[in-house]
């Protein structure tokens, strides 16, 4: 990775830069699903996370469009102490190296840079070189007091001709002008100043940068998948265009906008004074049925076989382990009920809640949260057809769970083959919108 006299510059007992190691390609880039955002761990430490020709190959993969069909925004961060030294000179005075790889590295960063939906790095260390391209490529920025940005090819007789390309478009002509021809390193808040960061965590802590950055990503993602992408697709078009063929193509996109459903709500909810009420995305509903299988436990399934929470709990049962959790009464169909979720003495992954809409609904999913919290297991929260909180909901996306709400568990069970009978409605009918016991 490079430049190895800078890093050597400032950590004197390093001796010498660490060559590449041969690493397993599903270990180069790290890859976890925290509710609605994606997080990608870029997980080669022993040589600066450098943009070798199997990193940027495994880089390439994870930001195919449709490998991120189901986010709404990916957090890119990095293992040990910097984001990035650049490309791996190692591997590239070897000899061994692609031939093309400058025009492969250049097609991931188009790839970040017009990715569908926002990207997040988190910058910790050195960005140096094409680590530096890379953290400019992203949407936001945000980086640790202590981090360093640059582009110091220029010193060893190599221009940093791709990197120019990202730096230019994120930092100011004559800033980036003296990083490219002096190789001048900027500290975090220089590169703040110069648009290359978005923001700097004030903390050195690892940790806090980690949890500022995921904190960004959760209010990002809080908004409907489709307004993303739409946006995010407005910036990439009007970039680079004249004033008048920028505004015509926004002008153009506020319209569309403003026929989607999901504005006629959250201009409803403003002018309501309430909490916007999203429906959840598609990719949630998918991945909490596939966690069906794992356990259900039912908040509020009744004894009385005509309500609609009796009739899933005994069509979920039919297909996964499933927990009826009611206080009230001493067994539903047979199956002895908890007082509580705590009181569930099997694992379960998936928490169906029959509950009224706001205090009563919250209070269960803040129940599921503090246990999520413990480990045990729980990693979804569903809320019945005719069940919302809002903000609850929210809090339990923020902790990486996947919330699908206004959706009843047994329908979408059979929609999809996974229950006998019709589809479309339980043989008690479709539930209640009440969602009553």
């Amino acid at each position: 990775a490079w430049p190895q006299s800078a890093v050597l510059r400032r950590h004197p007992r390093r001796r010498r830069h660490r060559p590449s190691t041969p690493r397993a390609m599903a270990t180069l880039v790290l890859e976890t699903n925290l509710g609605r955002v994606r997080h990608l761990h870029i997980n080669s430490p022993d040589n600066l996370n450098a943009l070798s020709g199997a990193m940027i190959h495994a880089l390439t993969e994870k930001f195919a469009p449709e490998n991120l069909s189901d986010a709404s925004v990916v957090l890119l961060t990095s293992a040990g102490r910097h984001f990035g030294a650049g490309h791996d000179l190692g591997e590239m005075a070897s000899g061994k190296y692609d031939a093309n790889l400058f025009r492969q590295c250049s097609n991931l960063m188009q790839l970040v840079a017009t990715c569908p939906i926002p990207v997040l790095a988190a910058v910790q260390g050195c960005a140096f070189a094409a680590g530096c391209q890379l953290a400019a490529s992203c949407d936001v920025v945000l980086a640790a007091a202590g981090a360093r940005f640059a582009t110091p090819g220029v010193r060893i007789g190599l221009f940093c001709s791709t990197p120019s390309v990202a730096v230019t478009r994120a930092a100011t002509a004559k800033v980036a002008a003296e990083m490219l021809f002096a190789g001048r390193e900027l500290s975090a808040s220089e590169a703040l100043a110069a648009g290359l960061v978005s923001r700097v965590v004030a903390s050195e802590a690892p940790a806090a940068l980690l949890e500022e950055a995921l904190r960004t990503c959760h209010t990002i993602a809080e908004s409907p998948r489709e307004v993303l992408v739409a946006g995010k697709a407005l910036l990439v078009a009007q970039r680079g265009q004249t004033l008048e063929k920028a505004y015509d193509i926004a002008s153009a996109a506020m319209e569309r906008g403003m026929t989607r459903q999901v504005a006629a709500e959250g201009i409803s909810a403003f002018l309501e004074k309430r909490p916007a009420c999203w429906a959840c995305e598609e990719f949630e509903v998918e991945r909490a049925v596939k966690l069906v299988c794992e356990g259900v436990a039912v908040v509020g399934a009744s004894a009385n076989a005509a309500r609609p929470s009796h009739d899933v709990f005994c069509k979920v049962r039919d297909f996964a382990p499933a927990y009826p959790v009611n206080p009230t009464c001493a067994e539903v169909a047979g199956a002895p009920t908890y007082v509580n979720l705590a009181a569930v003495p099997s694992p379960f992954a998936v928490v169906n809640i029959f509950r009224a809409s706001g205090a009563p609904a919250a209070e269960a999913i803040d129940e599921a949260l503090a246990l999520a919290r413990q480990v045990r297991g729980i990693r979804a929260i569903w809320l019945q057809e005719g069940v919302r909180a809002p903000e609850a909901e929210r809090r339990a996306r923020a902790q990486g769970l996947v919330v699908v709400a206004d959706r009843c568990l047994a329908v979408e069970l059979r929609k999809r083959g996974l229950l006998q009978g019709a589809s479309g409605a339980t043989a008690a009918g479709p539930p209640s919108p009440s969602a009553k016991l």
